[in-house]
């Protein structure tokens, strides 16, 4: 083979590599937001710098999955992480938003970014009708990330990462 053919392979190897690694935002900064919760109150990513984030991101069907992961992680891991709910609301058309504002602030108790352009939604290539998991580290980098409904084998996975890692 010649050197030139090489060298175009390892650099197809590499590419296909890094697309592997950064795949759904692994491995890749935090895209810089800022969101208003359900009270609209602004909050920012920049909030979260220095500290390890565990952000829940899911739409309405997922949301209801949420629960499954928080009632484990949460007792374990409240102290060492900042747990961010985050809503995909991007498909709620203008005009109902004040709406949807109000029945998250009926519906819950605990901040809740709603994110009304998928910003983070599509950053992390999150699933439908699932709760993706994802784990920021104190420099803002995205190092894991998991679907699913939050059922034992998944919270396991999480776990596994999470306790290698705060």
């Amino acid at each position: 083979m010649s050197s030139a053919l090489r060298f175009m392979y390892s650099i197809a190897i590499i590419g296909i590599c890094s697309m592997t690694l950064f795949a759904g935002g692994v491995g890749q900064k935090i895209p810089s937001f800022t969101m208003e919760d359900q009270y609209a109150k602004e909050i920012q990513s920049s909030s979260f710098k220095g500290k390890h984030v565990l952000l829940f991101l899911a739409d309405r069907s997922g949301s209801k999955l949420t629960p499954n992961w928080t009632k484990v992680l949460e007792p374990k891991y409240r102290g060492k992480a900042v747990f961010v709910a985050v809503a995909n609301v991007s498909s709620v058309p203008f005009f109902l938003k004040s709406f949807i504002r109000g029945k998250f602030k009926e519906n819950y108790s605990y901040t809740v970014l709603m994110d009304w352009d998928g910003l983070l939604w599509d950053h992390f290539s999150c699933k439908n009708d699932v709760t993706t998991v994802v784990h920021i580290d104190p420099q803002g980098i995205a190092k894991y990330k998991i679907s699913g409904s939050g059922n034992d084998k998944e919270i396991s996975q999480l776990q596994t990462h999470l306790d290698a890692q705060l």
